[in-house]
Formats: structure tokens, sequence, C-alpha cells
């Protein structure tokens, strides 16, 4: 008999089979990702609405609803990856092809990390990476 606990599926995670530990969590954008491995993960802390994950040089923060079920997978190292939804998708409570209404399941509404959205990070890496080039 398993001794892990049921966590509830949402379409905005992905989680590893019970009983087994993932590698590392991937942070699914809508344009780029980013890989965090586990053995970086120092703490989580969170609610009902806002998760903060954080590894050595970053600090992922996850609003939602019904979060307290991602703390939950968190702390045990099953959640293999993080999905942001489009705008509308969190706007609306949809997910999907169907756009299947997500009313009382657990959703996320953003994925921010160090407090930036996909878009902000992405501008500083390329403004950092057209300041190398000029130094060439």
């Amino acid at each position: 008999m398993s001794t892990a606990s049921v966590i509830e599926p949402s379409e905005d995670w992905e989680l590893s089979p019970d009983g087994y530990r993932a590698a590392s969590l991937i942070v699914q954008w809508r344009r780029s990702m980013q890989v965090y491995p586990w053995f970086r993960f120092n703490k989580a802390k969170g609610n009902g609405s806002s998760v903060d994950l954080e590894f050595d040089d970053d600090v992922i923060t996850v609003t939602g609803k019904r979060l307290d079920v991602l703390l939950r997978a968190v702390a045990e190292h099953r959640v293999l990856r993080l999905i942001q939804p489009t705008e509308n998708e969190a706007k609306f409570d949809v997910r999907g092809d169907k756009a299947t209404l997500q009313t009382g399941r657990p959703t996320i509404t953003q994925i921010l990390i160090d407090g930036k959205s996909e878009f902000e990070h992405n501008k500083d890496e390329k403004d950092d990476f057209e300041d190398e080039s000029e130094i060439e």
C-alpha cells in the first residue's frame, strides 16, 4: 500500500506518478521555459491563492485558485511542470481546445520569476545579450 497522498490534478501542472519524486521542475510560459533541478530547491510558502518556490537564485511566484493542493505536491517534490495559461484562459477560467470551464478546480493565473512575467524576463535577457555584444 502506497503512503503517498492523493493530490488533485490540474490542467495547469503535471505531477510525477505516486511514490516518485521529480528530478527537476519545468516552468512553461507561453513562449519559453525554465528548468530548475529540485536539488536546488530551498523552501516554499503560500496559501490557496499564491505559492512562492525559492530556488538558489530565483523565486517562482505562482498565483491562482486552490493552490494549497500545489503546495502539497511541491512538498513531496512531485511537480514536474507548471504551465502558464493564456491570458484568456486565466481571465475566463477555461482550459484546453474545448475551453473546459475550471470552476472549483485548482488553477494557475500567473507565473512570475523574481517578480517578472515572461515578457519582462525575456526582455531583460535580450537586453543583457545586446549589452554583451557591444563589449566585443
